[in-house]
């Protein structure tokens, strides 16, 4: 089996073992399970883990940001969510970024795009800009990965595109009596406001790109 082979199979494999786990794990199954940690002392750890292993199984950051601030509030739990944001992208960053340049077939046609996309519109930008209308996390930190955006522009981005989400969800969390994850709903007017930014925010390069054409 040759490189380019063997990185398509480890590919479909883990994106295949990424959604059965999204569908067997939820947030909300694994969140009850530990909810009596939620006020103890090992809280710290606990998040470090729910982080650490967020990317596995798909679940979307604003859970996790909603939970720093239903436990320490929105002044220490902004920062807090914000670091664990981008904390806990860098593992499909890193995965993306050992998918070699040559590849062949559908993942060449993603590395290409990614590497087309990054090239217009500058690391920070890009990154930002994807974070900010609603996208699924790893797609978004893999294709930074193949795409060779340098890993502080990669935290940058994420800082800047997770912020706005990151504000309102521990806000929200913030004003938990209790922590359930249905409870953290994003008003739809804020995700339209947010992603009209993002839009906005690559408007320059596209138009650039779209007069070339």
């Amino acid at each position: 089996m040759s490189p380019s082979q063997r990185v398509r199979v480890v590919a479909v494999t883990t994106v295949a073992l990424v959604v059965v786990a999204a569908l067997l794990v939820s947030p909300a199954a694994a969140l009850e399970r530990v909810h009596a940690l939620l006020a103890s002392p090992w809280f710290p750890l606990l998040l470090v883990a729910l982080y650490a292993l967020r990317p596995l199984f798909a679940w979307p950051i604003t859970v996790l940001s909603a939970l720093c601030g239903y436990r320490y509030g929105l002044v220490i739990g902004l920062p807090v969510a914000l670091c664990g944001a981008v904390a806990t992208s860098l593992l499909p960053y890193y995965v993306g970024r050992r998918v070699p340049a040559d590849t062949d077939g559908f993942l060449g046609r993603l590395t290409a795009g990614s590497t087309a996309y990054f090239e217009r519109t500058g690391g920070v930008r890009g990154v930002a800009a994807a974070r900010l209308v609603p996208t699924p996390a790893e797609a978004i930190s893999g294709a930074a990965g193949a795409g060779g955006v340098p890993i502080r522009a990669f935290a940058l981005g994420t800082l800047l595109g997770e912020l706005p989400w990151t504000v309102a969800a521990v806000a929200l969390g913030s004003g938990l009596d209790r922590f359930v994850v249905s409870a953290v709903t994003v008003d739809p007017r804020l995700v339209v406001g947010i992603a009209t930014v993002g839009v906005l925010v690559v408007a320059g390069p596209a138009y650039a790109w779209w007069r070339e054409r």
